[in-house]
């Protein structure tokens, strides 16, 4: 930089200079050659006879860097604001899939798996049914001595966008719809005799437990005496087919401030149908097959369950009978594994 009548010392090396002088004041850039041989652009302003020069180079560099992260920037935001989006759709199902794992390693579970010998497996069920879960029964069967483990699984969202499950969908064919199989042992090493009461105590605990989880101040399951409706084959086994009404209530809840209800997931009140509260009375219309085994000492009892509610406006809005077949399908898919 010179000032006014100061010899152009600064620009001494400058070989080509185009200037350009308007009312005092001129940009002009120029190319230099110094005396190393290496070229650089300058910018030469003079402002009433002050000049300055300014590496270009320099300058263009400096932008090029910064629209370099402003772009990488903008890739990563973009990313990070798509797997959010993701994950804040898909938080249903991905709170089951985590659940599941959780339920997987839980040392209470291999331990009692381990004890009992066997597990039940099902096939990788379709749409929208979730991949079964696990859980242990020994609190909700200490009052009958008996011990073991659910396995089962019910309708999940419809779609990535539903923040609930089929399930719990009040205008669903999948409505308070489960599928699943139990494996039980007696804490005194003995087989039931009467296979169908065993069925009977363990579906009714278990259902009373399931709604209590979910907020029920006053859980209800009663079956009615099962009757013979055919013959089905699961695990290789033809087994007798039982059908049994169970009069019990609705898990829904309007609340659904437990953790289960929360796992599950319910729809807005508005959505339900006219005349629907919260665990309201319904019917179970289930199917179900036992058999024992003897050499490990464990009843197993594989069943399918469905709900009629009780009341006109919500009956009218769907049932379970257009998914009958489905249900026996996915009972179907149950095998016995070995456990050591």
């Amino acid at each position: 930089m010179r000032g006014p009548g100061q010899p152009r010392s600064a620009v001494s090396e400058v070989r080509e200079l185009t200037l350009t002088a308007m009312s005092g004041r001129s940009l002009a850039s120029a190319t230099e050659r110094s005396n190393s041989g290496r070229t650089r652009s300058l910018v030469d302003i003079e402002v009433v006879g002050w000049t300055v020069d300014l590496p270009m180079a320099a300058d263009s560099a400096s932008r090029s860097a910064s629209r370099q992260w402003a772009r990488r920037f903008g890739i990563f935001f973009a990313a990070l604001l798509l797997v959010v989006c993701a994950v804040y759709v898909a938080r249903r199902t991905l709170l089951l899939d985590v659940a599941r794992v959780f339920l997987d390693r839980d040392a209470e579970l291999v331990s009692q798996e381990k004890a009992d010998g066997v597990r039940i497996v099902f096939a990788k069920p379709p749409p929208p049914w979730v991949v079964p879960l696990k859980n242990v029964m020994n609190p909700m069967w200490q009052s009958i001595g008996a011990e073991g483990v659910n396995y089962y699984t019910f309708a999940g969202p419809g779609n990535l966008f539903r923040s609930y499950s089929e399930r719990s969908d009040p205008t669903s064919s999948y409505y308070q719809a489960w599928v699943g199989a139990y494996v039980t042992k007696r804490s005194d090493g003995t087989v039931p005799q009467d296979l169908l009461s065993w069925a009977k105590q363990v579906t009714e605990l278990d259902q009373r437990s399931w709604l209590a989880a979910m907020g029920d101040p006053a859980p209800l399951a009663e079956w009615a005496p099962p009757s013979s409706t055919g013959s089905v084959v699961v695990d290789g086994r033809t087994l007798e087919l039982w059908r049994g009404i169970m009069r019990t209530h609705s898990d829904l809840s309007e609340k659904a401030d437990s953790p289960l209800a929360m796992l599950v997931g319910m729809p807005t009140k508005s959505s339900w149908p006219p005349g629907i509260r919260s665990f309201h009375d319904v019917t179970l219309d289930g199917y179900f097959v036992c058999w024992p085994d003897a050499t490990r000492r464990v009843s197993i009892v594989v069943y399918a369950v469905a709900a009629i509610p009780n009341d006109q406006s919500a009956r009218d809005s769907g049932s379970h009978g257009d998914i009958r077949d489905e249900l026996l399908g996915l009972m179907k898919t149950a095998t016995v594994e070995a456990v050591r």
